[in-house]
């Protein structure tokens, strides 16, 4: 389970250093996230992004504009980002490219339905050894 959080430090432009109280240290990159949701135009503002600050109860990261993100969600985009875990978006696009419903993927992999079904709706975390999977099943099928 995702522990709190013990520190955040502005390391570049929309990007986080975030250190978790389980001693894993991260770069979380914010840039896309910001740039695709309205809602976070404040973040767009160097000075604003700037003044990111752990939450009272460490379990958040915030801005005085009302922005945060909670602890969990922040591990999951470093772990992505670092290649430690797969994106949902890249799952549905391996399915789509093969043409695999969630039952010829689960097979495919050697899972249940109902895991792909919990990876598609990003209620599991995708291990790394799925990432794997998929690109050696890719590269079996165009061999």
């Amino acid at each position: 389970m995702i522990g709190k959080l013990t520190s955040v430090a502005v390391i570049g432009d929309k990007r986080l250093e975030i250190a978790w109280d389980d001693g894993h240290v991260a770069p979380v990159d914010l840039g896309d996230l910001i740039d695709a949701h309205k809602a976070l135009a404040p973040l767009k503002k160097k000075a604003e992004f700037g003044r990111v600050a752990l939450s009272d109860d460490a379990w958040s990261i915030e801005w005085p504009s009302g922005m945060d993100f909670g602890a969990p969600q922040l591990r999951r985009w470093a772990d992505e980002q670092a290649g430690e875990i797969m994106r949902v978006e890249d799952f549905r696009a391996w399915m789509d490219a093969h043409g695999l419903t969630q039952e010829a993927a689960a097979q495919a992999l050697g899972l249940s339905r109902r895991m792909v079904a919990y990876y598609l709706s990003g209620e599991k975390v995708i291990p790394k050894t799925v990432m794997l999977a998929t690109e050696g099943w890719a590269a079996r099928e165009e061999a």
